[in-house]
């Protein structure tokens, strides 16, 4: 395994957004969290961006764990280590990961084959962003719904993560866009 970090005899903490109980965005906690293992088929993520989803409030609000549980699907960083049985990875390389959890620390193991490379010009918020609201969005509005130029399509919800990727995507294709957002009252 190559490690860029120093090694020492304490076990090294990091940072992390956890909860134990479901409930509001108050039951989130920023703890001290033992770093995670790098196993032989993973590499290890020093987290620059993430973004929040849907699913991450999704199960926040509705999930009791069992044990303290990392918040976060969607980040982008830089690997710090790659474990043995991983290639094409190299420490430096900027990536974005996805798996269930994990990804609001500030080091993310992941197995190696759950990366992503980052492009050149690509910021890593860009990076954390973009596969999952871009994704879900693309393959509503241009793979399933095949939104055609002058075609109307309201999207509701527009001011979400999501929403805004179908404006993006439904502009881009030339649609007349009709947006809609929830206003929260009380």
């Amino acid at each position: 395994m190559t490690v860029s970090r120093a090694v020492t005899e304490k076990e090294e903490q990091m940072k992390a957004a956890v909860y134990d109980n479901p409930g509001v965005s108050a039951v989130l906690e920023y703890v001290d969290m033992p770093d995670p293992v790098c196993g032989q088929g993973d590499v290890l993520i020093a987290v620059e961006a993430i973004s929040i989803e849907g699913g991450d409030l999704i199960n926040r609000r509705s999930t009791k764990q069992q044990s303290r549980w990392i918040v976060g699907y969607a980040a982008a960083g830089t690997i710090v280590a790659v474990g043995e049985n991983v290639r094409n990875r190299t420490v430096g390389e900027k990536w974005r990961p996805s798996t269930c959890k994990g990804s609001h620390a500030e080091l993310w193991a992941v197995p190696g084959t759950r990366t992503w490379l980052v492009p050149d010009g690509l910021s890593m918020a860009e990076a954390a962003v973009v596969p999952i609201s871009f994704g879900a969005a693309y393959h509503c509005v241009i793979t399933k719904g095949q939104l055609k130029a002058e075609e109307a399509v309201l999207i509701h919800a527009a001011a979400d993560g999501l929403g805004i990727a179908a404006v993006q995507l439904a502009r881009q294709a030339g649609a007349k866009v009709i947006r809609g957002a929830l206003i929260a009252v009380g």
